[in-house]
């Protein structure tokens, strides 16, 4: 194997040197430098696809070091999702569409994506809330069936814009997180100003529409569990770690990024269900996140890591809120778990070592 197929480029946005999660990938830079893989970081905007190279960043020498490099015979992408994507999407699709490359998993396209999938399994699909694209009557229908509901972008991350819309002797009580993740609340009287209000809130991006499940404790704040599953060295599906994220009471969601914690689940269950509520929802969420991973990448195709998070609303039924393809590993420094913390860095890199021994039958 030559020195250009041990070689992982990490795939992200970036604005000049500028890139999130710096800290994480000097950690996989340095595990990669380990196994003998070189990893770097690159954004799909800067490749030259007729010298076939790319401008990028290793870490080396204690700092993070531009250069050019070949394109990598390995991707881990890491190009989040969002309303700048757009700017990058030709890129990322056209070195997707290389024959040469190897992406260690395709990133999922949006919300809605995933649940016209998973509603296909007679597992998850109980475990997944009625779930519509958002139009005013939808909105209504769901408003009329269950009194609230909760609108979120088809292609949005950290809670940002996600509402929810309650009936209310006023009218309408709206609140959520607006575009810059600041929470808001409104009242507005009349079907004609939630209308105006709505429109005037999604112009520009595609939303979904939900039943508002009472996902928070017994005292109002909310919560959901966050699952990370990742392929292992063996290119099998494992379960790195599961955290609970709490939100502040103010607020409807409990992303990290809106002002939430994070603790372990199991004693976080002990304290608001009895043992055996604790025991079947643990044996749920297990189950759930067990059958998604393998379900969903037989209709997307390949993945390489997901970010499931789980809701648990007051009566104790599991729900399937979300799934990420990109997903963060915060919660685990959060709740002090360093075995999760450790594997959760290092699995996407003994995935690709594995890949890399499987294209040549072994070194």
């Amino acid at each position: 194997m030559t020195a250009n197929q041990r070689t992982l480029g990490i795939m992200t946005r970036c604005q000049g040197s500028h890139f999130i999660d710096k800290g994480y990938y000097k950690k996989l830079t340095l595990f990669g430098r380990k196994h003998g893989i070189r990893v770097f970081v690159f954004s799909p905007r800067r490749v030259n696809f007729s010298s076939r190279t790319v401008s990028g960043f290793e870490y080396k020498n204690g700092a993070w070091q531009s250069d050019t490099f070949p394109l990598p015979a390995f991707v881990y992408d890491r190009c989040f999702v969002g309303p700048a994507y757009r700017n990058y999407k030709p890129f990322v699709d056209k070195l997707q569409n290389d024959r040469n490359l190897t992406f260690l998993g395709h990133g999922l396209s949006g919300k809605w994506q995933v649940h016209q999938m998973l509603i296909h399994s007679a597992v998850l699909a109980p475990s997944l809330p009625p779930t519509e694209i958002l139009t005013y009557s939808a909105l209504q229908g769901t408003l009329d069936h269950y009194g609230s509901a909760i609108i979120k972008p088809m292609a949005g991350t950290h809670g940002i814009g996600v509402v929810r819309i309650t009936e209310c002797r006023g009218g309408y009580e709206i609140s959520g997180r607006n575009k810059e993740n600041k929470p808001f609340r409104r009242v507005v009287k009349e079907p004609g100003g939630l209308k105006t209000l709505v429109t005037t809130f999604t112009t520009g991006r595609k939303f979904l529409v939900q039943p508002y499940l009472e996902l928070h404790t017994p005292d109002g704040s909310p919560f959901d569990v966050r699952v990370l599953v990742q392929k292992n060295g063996k290119g099998e599906w494992e379960t790195t770690g599961k955290a609970v994220r709490i939100g502040d009471k103010k607020s409807i969601t409990s992303n990290l990024h809106g002002g939430g914690k994070a603790v372990p689940l199991t004693p976080f269950l002990s304290r608001h269900y009895k043992p055996a509520m604790q025991a079947r929802i643990e044996q749920t969420i297990d189950r759930l996140t067990g059958e998604l991973p393998r379900f969903l990448e037989k209709s997307h195709g390949k993945l390489v890591e997901l970010g499931i998070d789980i809701g648990i609303d007051t009566s104790g039924n599991v729900w399937i809120i979300e799934v990420n393809s990109r997903p963060g590993r915060t919660v685990f420094t959060m709740i002090n778990d360093p075995a999760a913390q450790f594997h959760s860095i290092t699995q996407p890199v003994r995935y690709a070592h594995y890949l890399m021994k499987e294209r040549v039958g072994g070194y």
